[in-house]
């Protein structure tokens, strides 16, 4: 079984980042983005990813989500153990690098900021030995590091990329739609993908369970009171028009599952 993990520090990190979108109008730009695609071999176990900017290389192109303009050429590199992936100079106006690992070998890869991929076995598809990563560009930075065991052999594709938030969207009624950030809060309506894999938008106020948070405390405390997952009703933009039903967890909080853009409503 392959898996992608995430250490005690992303969860963290996670969770204080749910927090944080209880500020409507919150300006500054999160200190560190974790944004995760998932190649087929691993486990989609982070899907509330949407809260903390998991749009990116045009993968959730939704309102709200993250614009993303490449500004290099990849960088394409094979390595045996632990290594720097030197990439050079990073152009003016870069936010993130985007990478991309390809294992070559079963082993656990693990990314700058916390995170890793493993893998038990390699499929014959390389495709489904690969997951992807992108992290912030850090002041100076012109390399990545990945740190694996001293045999295990990888391939990563790298690249210096530009992310801004787009605005979400407003419908007839004048609600807000598209996806839940820091920088633009909470909609009133979050993407999400039914059971049915159609994709929508639920009600904010339903898949938190009752009233927004109002502050930090009320956020953490909704995020740590446990309830019975639910089923809540998907609709288009318009609010209106049904077109399924979402399981919402338990735990105080649902968790979307964000639609690829040919599939968006």
């Amino acid at each position: 079984m392959n898996q992608l993990h995430v250490d005690d520090r992303f969860s963290k990190a996670l969770r204080a980042e749910l927090i944080a979108q209880v500020h409507q109008t919150a300006p500054v730009r999160p200190r560190t983005h974790t944004r995760f695609w998932l190649g087929g071999g691993a486990v989609a176990s982070a899907c509330l990813l949407g809260g903390i900017g998991a749009a990116a290389s045009g993968v959730f192109q939704i309102p709200g989500g993250q614009e993303v303009t490449p500004l290099a050429s990849p960088v394409t590199k094979t390595y045996t153990g632990t290594a720097a992936v030197e990439l050079g100079d990073p152009p003016a106006g870069t936010t993130d690098i985007e990478l991309a690992l390809t294992a070559l070998t079963p082993g656990s890869f693990q990314f700058p900021n916390g995170a890793s991929c493993s893998y038990t076995e390699l499929e014959a598809d390389a495709r489904l030995n690969s997951c992807r990563y992108t992290t912030s560009l850090e002041p100076g930075q012109h390399s990545v590091t990945i740190k694996t065991e001293p045999g295990s052999q990888w391939q990563l594709t790298a690249k210096y990329v530009k992310q801004e938030r787009t605005e979400l969207g407003v419908n007839a009624k004048g609600e807000t739609y598209g996806m839940e950030s820091p920088e633009n809060g909470v909609p009133d309506l979050i993407a999400v993908t039914a059971t049915n894999g159609a994709n929508g938008y639920v009600y904010a106020k339903d898949l938190h369970g009752g009233p927004m948070p109002t502050s930090p405390e009320d956020a953490a405390k909704n995020f740590s009171t446990a309830r019975p997952s639910h089923e809540i009703a998907v609709f288009l933009s318009d609010g209106e028009t049904k077109v399924g039903v979402f399981m919402a967890a338990g735990s105080g909080s649902g968790i979307p599952s964000y639609p690829s853009p040919s599939q968006r409503p």
